[in-house]
């Protein structure tokens, strides 16, 4: 079997922007991302803009470089994400794009436009065809379709549903449509606490399905109208919300990956990734708040396989003492979207890494 190869350029988030710069474009051009864009391309750059209050998603400055490579290809790039499930700015187009241009990404720091791939309120999909053991079809937003050509710039992070979020997460659960969103959290339920739920109804304020119903001395979640999404584990300050972790945990995982099955399916050789190992927090950058950096900056990984890289993350962390999995949600084994991917022909965890100076 051939082993998958990446490659690894090292840096520190507070290294001088221009150096970084000069990196990412050498690192284009060293992970062959030049022979992916072809001349007249829509090229796709999926990103995170980060919600309103977080302080580690990637800046325009990382993905300024990069829209300058796709363009000296002769393609035609633009910036993307789609919207999420849970009440936020990021639920719609116009609020989403609004905050990323508040976050710094407009046309003028980037050199390209930002679209939101699935819509103005996420309704825009196609359904891929995978025949999978669990999903026969997946909805991935149309604009990743539409385009020619797709470059993937991922933050790893921990997660508390997938114990970390990275390459797969970005690409299955940040690419699908709103349906597809939901396809995969459904898989999960949280529960309250009663004991330690101060009834402030926060939890209940969030809620994008209206599920949570607020009683004399506690909140209670109604289980036929809960999505699964998390967002009330995510804005609880008492930590009286917790997910059913265990069989469900992995299924949701699994989903993820099949998802992620779809969008590598419908642009097989047209995809490229940079996964970067910097200003890593326990949340991931959908948490509306900021959050302290938990490892040393290591560097920006680059390849095709979305698993191979994924595994790259936590062997590189895991040279720290303990991965970003281990020291975010150690309850969660975060491998399952790992195991299963290589099971169903998303990637191989099985790969070599060349260090680019």
């Amino acid at each position: 079997m051939i082993r998958t190869k990446l490659w690894l350029m090292k840096f520190s988030a507070k290294d001088q922007i221009n150096q970084i710069q000069s990196k990412l474009k050498k690192l284009f051009n060293q992970a062959g991302f030049d022979s992916i864009i072809k001349k007249h391309d829509i090229t796709a750059i999926k990103t995170h803009f980060g919600e309103k209050g977080v302080n580690s998603y990637l800046s325009a400055d990382y993905i300024e470089p990069i829209v300058r490579k796709i363009k000296s290809c002769g393609a035609k790039p633009f910036v993307s994400d789609t919207n999420v499930l849970y009440k936020s700015l990021r639920d719609n187009a116009i609020d989403h794009i609004a905050l990323a241009h508040e976050h710094g990404f407009t046309y003028e720091t980037l050199g390209a436009n930002i679209i939101i791939a699935d819509g103005i309120v996420g309704k825009n999909e196609v359904e891929i065809d995978i025949d999978a053991p669990i999903n026969k079809t997946v909805s991935i937003a149309t604009e990743f379709i539409t385009a020619n050509s797709i470059i993937v710039m991922t933050h790893a992070t921990g997660h508390l549903a997938t114990g970390f979020g990275a390459t797969i997460k970005n690409i299955g659960m940040g690419m699908s449509s709103k349906k597809g969103k939901l396809t995969q959290h459904s898989v999960s339920k949280p529960i309250i606490n009663s004991r330690k739920c101060t009834n402030c109804g926060v939890c209940s304020q969030w809620c994008p399905a209206d599920a949570i119903t607020i009683k004399k001395d506690y909140s209670e979640i109604i289980n036929e109208k809960c999505i699964g999404c998390g967002e009330c584990l995510a804005v609880c300050r008492f930590d009286s919300v917790n997910f059913r972790w265990n069989a469900t945990n992995n299924k949701l995982q699994q989903q993820i990956a099949e998802h992620a099955l779809g969008i590598i399916r419908a642009k097989t050789n047209r995809i490229g990734f940079f996964t970067f190992l910097i200003n890593m927090t326990k949340q991931c950058d959908c948490i509306p708040h900021k959050s302290d950096f938990i490892l040393e900056d290591i560097g920006v990984i680059a390849g095709t396989d979305p698993v191979a890289i994924d595994q790259a993350v936590l062997d590189l962390t895991k040279m720290q003492g303990q991965n970003i999995n281990e020291l975010s949600f150690p309850g969660i084994d975060g491998e399952e979207q790992l195991r299963y991917g290589e099971k169903i022909g998303l990637g191989s965890r099985d790969y070599i890494l060349e260090e680019v100076k």
